[in-house]
């Protein structure tokens, strides 16, 4: 039947609706976890959903760096994991044949302005456990047994239809999804996002296990001469080790299993080595492959941490990048809510733009490095062995295997938050110099927000940190008689992004201001 204009007035349009949370985070391995707790600390409203009804007693990811513990010190839980991992001193490289043996101290490399000069051998569930902790202080937990099923992003929020293990469903609405789900991530999945995986030819075993040979506890070994590559690699458990070995060919049918006579076998062969191996509580066989997503973000959809990209274990970087991707996002999620539409799109960009190209060179960087280790070809195999001990003999490669590997140098200069400023230093991480009366910097930084680090002689005085030009943002004054240690490359007036990188520096706040490419504004504290 034919509708017919009555003149009365249209009804208006339903109204959007109102989001459960502010943030689904899915996935909680040490990426959805730091993920959910930043996002909490900052003010937004959480939950985090795993398919798994429990968390893995295995160790799995075993070491964090400098960096990783910087960012655990700004949410307030680096003590709890330092107690329980143990410092990794030493590095034996034992390559090309047993008389070419090079200790490296890694203790005494140049660390530079850091109060984690060290790497800290931590199984990955002890880590996990922290973070839980520390996220159910926050008022949430996790819900377990929960599996994710569709991803439907709405433009103004994403619906997610989750299934527990009772077979009930629900839909869970939220401003922003953060997809933490792994390499096999459905999240990428479902927003139609691309990680091609390159295989790298190469088949890994890792194994967790009792020794009793004598060997230093907090020292590890690497060993390549005419057999593959071995780690021995401490861990917190006095007498356990990890092993990883590389094996250049898999033989028809099953694959090999991996028993402490299997083991012993190994590093007899490899390492002249009598290990006396037992208690074996964990071991993994995989084919290495590598690769990187397409894009960290679409729409209201983000990745991080392995969902975002897969590379080989050398190094121990793939969980320290993913937990530093969920401290760089979550801020800038909280940030975006206080912004206007073009500023928000802005912020959430800038974690694409800042973190994927670290992943990228990471990825680059661990399979050149993994490539090189493992080849099988007999020729480059031999090159190798002769070369690589007067290699790792110099000191500038040593100095690589403190701040380089513990990710202290790392930047966004060339991101889209730094370019349109005139300083050299936006972007890089604050320098952390040691103070006066004790502590350093960081530790002076406000927990929830933007800081502004300010700089005077000693005769002058303290600006009033509540007056109208400081945006009721915290104000840190040091006078030059407050710093222990120079603090360089920085203007008198400097802006500290919550990530604890610079924003811009200059001499006055106005001029701080004039150069930053989105406003900042004051964070609330978790709850508020």
């Amino acid at each position: 039947m034919p509708q017919h204009d009555t003149g009365a007035p249209l009804p208006n349009p339903l109204p959007a609706p109102t989001p459960d949370v502010d943030v689904l985070v899915v996935g909680a391995g040490p990426t959805g976890l730091t993920a959910a707790a930043e996002a909490r600390r900052h003010g937004l409203r959480v939950r985090i959903v795993e398919r798994k009804p429990s968390r893995s007693p295995f160790s799995k990811a075993l070491v964090v760096h400098a960096r990783t513990l910087e960012v655990f010190a700004a949410m307030g839980i680096a003590d709890a994991v330092i107690a329980q991992g143990a410092r990794f001193t030493a590095l034996n490289a034992h390559i090309g044949g047993p008389r070419h043996h090079t200790r490296v101290d890694l203790l005494r490399q140049p660390w530079g302005d850091t109060d984690y000069p060290y790497w800290l051998s931590i199984p990955q569930y002890a880590t996990e456990q922290i973070l839980e902790r520390h996220l159910v202080s926050l008022g949430v937990e996790v819900e377990w047994s929960t599996t994710l099923h569709t991803v439907s992003d709405r433009g103004d929020h994403v619906d997610a239809i989750v299934e527990r293990a009772d077979g009930s469903t629900e839909t869970i609405r939220s401003r922003w999804l953060i997809g933490c789900d792994g390499s096999h991530s459905h999240v990428r999945n479902q927003v139609g996002l691309r990680l091609d995986r390159t295989d790298a030819g190469a088949t890994f075993v890792l194994a967790d296990v009792k020794t009793t040979a004598a060997l230093e506890q907090d020292e590890g070994h690497m060993f390549l001469g005419r057999e593959p590559l071995l780690l021995i690699v401490p861990m917190p458990e006095p007498d356990r080790w990890r092993i990883i070995a590389h094996l250049p060919t898999r033989a028809a049918g099953p694959p090999p299993t991996v028993d402490a006579t299997y083991l012993d076998d190994l590093i007899r062969r490899r390492a002249g080595i009598e290990f006396g191996s037992h208690d074996v509580v964990w071991q993994s066989q995989f084919d290495l492959s590598q690769g990187l997503v397409d894009h960290y973000r679409k729409g209201r959809v983000f990745l991080a941490g392995d969902a975002a990209h897969v590379h080989s274990p050398v190094g121990g970087q793939g969980m320290n990048t993913g937990v530093q991707e969920a401290h760089n996002l979550a801020w800038k999620l909280a940030a975006a809510e206080r912004l206007e539409p073009g500023p928000a799109t802005g912020i959430l960009d800038s974690y694409e733009a800042e973190r994927r190209p670290v992943a990228q060179a990471m990825v680059k960087g661990t399979a050149r490095a993994t490539g090189v280790l493992t080849t099988t070809n007999p020729v480059l195999h031999r090159a190798v062995r002769a070369v690589a001990p007067h290699v790792i003999a110099r000191r500038r490669v040593q100095a690589r295997l403190g701040r380089g590997v513990g990710m202290l140098d790392i930047g966004y200069r060339d991101g889209p938050l730094a370019r349109t400023t005139t300083s050299r230093a936006a972007g890089r991480r604050l320098p952390n110099p040691r103070l006066a009366l004790g502590g350093r910097l960081h530790e002076r930084l406000s927990g929830n927000g933007y800081t502004w680090i300010v700089t005077g002689r000693a005769d002058e005085r303290a600006p009033d940190a509540a007056a109208a030009e400081w945006g009721e943002i915290p104000m840190v004054y040091l006078d030059h008689q407050a710093l222990a240690e120079p603090l360089h490359g920085l203007d008198r007036v400097t802006l500290v992004r919550p990530d604890g990188h610079v924003a811009a520096t200059a001499a006055t706040a106005d001029a701080v201001r004039a150069q930053l490419p989105v406003p900042a504004h004051p964070l609330p504290l978790s709850g508020t």
